[in-house]
């Protein structure tokens, strides 16, 4: 078995569903199965959207449990552009596998991110000057790797592939081709806890699963009609794609104002709310539910209270309509959304595209498509 622990739920799905392409049986989890037959285990958290010691404690809980199911492999899925409590959660890792160091790639050439010369880039642009500058938990001000992980005279190393690596510490891998990502897997072994990005994930399962004969692919399951949008992402492309619908006389719901600036949400907006998004599914057998930036300004609600509000909103509609497939966006909103709904249990059915994972859930008459807040959703499926 493969175990994977990531820091944020979309970063889970994203390596279950490249789990599929070698045709893995691939079983997603928010707690260890110690029963899981899958050849590929995640472990999804929220560990980037809570405080240090809390995530810290987190990683430390399910490490130990993974351990003593003897894996393969725990490869620990960190965001690609290193935000959350990256080396906090590394360094106590490594005290539990007895480890003296660890390499972490988290650059994803395929998609555009590359480390150079210390340097963090984003199709080619040094990353703090990209939207991940306005990220509302862990803004990027810096492209120098070692002030993107808030390294304060640690061992932490920026190496490329072809150096001399030490012997103990933090290595952070250089990557500006797929090529590289492919020459850091081979460096690899059993004495070395391995970290990283997608990327680097599918480097290291090509590495580990090289000559083996895959098993016999599974049929997708149709997609089902009544659908739920949930945006809960601050990237322009999607909010710009919403306004567009919404301006086309599609069917997008906003979370009204007095709700956002509410204290409690068992309010009769809400449940106003909640009845115009079921009777938008019912009507149009899909529907959307988004935050608008401009309710936003000039309030006091930080943006874990609205993500909590837009879960209990989901689950509300759940609980109250024929929704079969929930389409999600954004880790932090997804990981809100599940907890409250009870979903505790995934099966990857199917990669979209890159990061865009549809899964069946313990709720047998249920899907849910997440993604990350910066990857591109596929051509056809916000077509209304």
């Amino acid at each position: 078995m493969i175990a994977v622990i990531a820091d944020d739920f979309t970063g889970a799905a994203e390596l279950a569903g490249i789990g599929l392409r070698y045709n893995l049986t691939v079983e997603l989890g928010t707690e260890v199965n110690a029963a899981t037959k899958a050849d590929l285990f995640v472990i999804a958290t929220d560990a980037r959207s809570l405080p240090e010691v809390e995530a810290v404690a987190i990683m430390q809980k399910h490490t130990r449990e993974l351990l003593a199911m003897q894996p393969a492999m725990i490869f620990k899925k960190t965001d690609s552009v290193l935000r959350g409590h990256v080396l906090a959660e590394l360094q106590a890792q490594l005290s539990l596998t007895g480890f003296k160091k660890a390499v972490l790639v988290a650059a994803n050439p395929a998609l555009g991110r590359t480390i150079a010369d210390g340097q963090y880039f984003l199709h080619g642009k040094p990353v703090h000057e990209s939207s991940f500058s306005h990220d509302p938990d862990f803004a990027i001000s810096s492209s120098t790797i070692l002030e993107m992980l808030r390294s304060d005279g640690e061992l932490v190393y920026v190496k490329k592939y072809s150096e001399v690596l030490p012997d103990a510490g933090i290595i952070v891998g250089e990557a500006v081709q797929t090529a590289d990502l492919q020459a850091w897997a081979t460096r690899m072994d059993k004495t070395t806890l391995i970290a990283g990005a997608s990327g680097f994930f599918t480097a290291m399962l090509d590495k580990m699963l090289a000559g083996k004969q895959p098993a016999k692919s599974v049929e997708i399951p149709e997609r089902l009609p009544f659908s739920l949008f949930v945006c809960g992402t601050t990237f322009s492309q999607s909010r710009n794609t919403i306004k567009s619908i919404k301006a086309a006389g599609g069917p997008v719901c906003y979370m009204p104002e007095e709700i956002i600036r509410s204290v409690h949400s068992g309010t009769y907006s809400f449940v106003k709310w909640a009845n115009e998004v079921v009777a938008l599914v019912k009507n149009n057998e899909k529907a959307i539910v988004a935050i608008h930036e401009d309710s936003t300004r000039n309030t006091a609600v930080g943006a874990g209270q609205l993500k909590e509000k837009m879960a209990g909103l989901v689950n509300e509609v759940l609980q109250r309509s024929m929704v079969q497939e929930l389409i999600v966006e954004g880790g932090a909103t997804a990981w809100a959304l599940i907890s409250q709904s009870k979903l505790t249990r995934f099966y990857p059915v199917e990669e979209m595209a890159p990061g865009v994972v549809r899964m069946q859930t313990n709720d047998p008459n249920l899907f849910i498509t997440v993604k990350p807040g910066s990857y591109q959703w596929p051509d056809g499926l916000w077509d209304f």
